[in-house]
């Protein structure tokens, strides 16, 4: 079973306990530039199996990509390894409850949406 963090638990721990969260992206960097979440770490899927080591895993670590896809393939590929993690249910929700406090960059076109 994956682990998954709503995105009004998200905010929740986001606004109360940022420094216990290791926030990893797994996106196109492109689409990091785009539109991220404040204090998040990009390493691309493509790169992340070589870059396990670079994740804080003390931390409660989320990984996080655009409609969940992504982060749910590196999540369930996770899932067999002793690595706690959890999977940010949804991003696209933390936009659209307007967590203005949690985004840092927000340059999207609709394309971004569909």
């Amino acid at each position: 079973m994956i682990k998954e963090i709503t995105a009004t638990e998200f905010k929740t721990k986001y606004l109360n306990n940022l420094d216990t969260l290791e926030l990893i992206d797994v996106r196109e960097e492109s689409e990091f530039n785009q539109i991220k979440i404040k204090w998040s770490k990009l390493i691309p899927i493509n790169q992340l199996w070589q870059s396990l080591n670079e994740i804080d895993w003390s931390k409660e670590v989320i990984f996080i990509c655009r409609t969940w896809a992504r982060s749910e393939y590196v999540t369930s590929a996770l899932k067999e390894m002793w690595y706690e993690w959890i999977n940010l249910a949804w991003w696209i929700n933390i936009l659209r409850m307007n967590c203005e406090e949690c985004i840092e960059k927000w340059d999207l076109n609709r394309d971004y949406f569909y």
